[in-house]
């Protein structure tokens, strides 16, 4: 492996030399701004990333949520009005999870839910 490498270097060393250096024009750097400065400038407007109706649907989504929230505390089940008895295969563990860990859960799953959006449209907008 290490025979490799020097090989190569030797190579990139020999190439070097056989080039040399060149020096740039006394106006290589004015000539270069002169020549983006004469390029059309494409200047786009601006988009919000997340539009009006994008935030409203998530205003209405985070108020149901919250409301959601509220209604699990309280003492209203869905059990007492609906009796719906299916047979018991076998018996699921009772999970306890704290209010903080729901939370956590909870965000945790919307940052994870969000970044193939975020990708998605960093890809299309900076395509090359």
């Amino acid at each position: 492996m290490e025979k490799q490498f020097s090989r190569e270097e030797a190579l990139m060393k020999r190439l070097l030399n056989e080039a040399g250096t060149e020096m740039p024009s006394a106006n290589f750097k004015n000539n270069i701004m002169q020549k983006l400065a004469a390029r059309e400038r494409v200047i786009t407007p601006y988009k919000p990333l997340i539009s009006k109706q994008a935030w409203m649907i998530i205003f209405c989504l985070s108020v149901l949520l919250i409301g959601g929230l509220y209604f699990l505390d309280a003492d209203i089940h869905l059990k007492d009005h609906f009796e719906l008895e299916l047979p018991q295969l076998f018996d699921l563990p009772e999970i306890k999870v704290s209010k903080t860990m729901q939370y956590a859960i909870g965000f945790v799953a919307l940052f994870l839910i969000q970044v193939p959006f975020l990708k998605r449209f960093l890809d299309k907008q900076y395509q090359l």
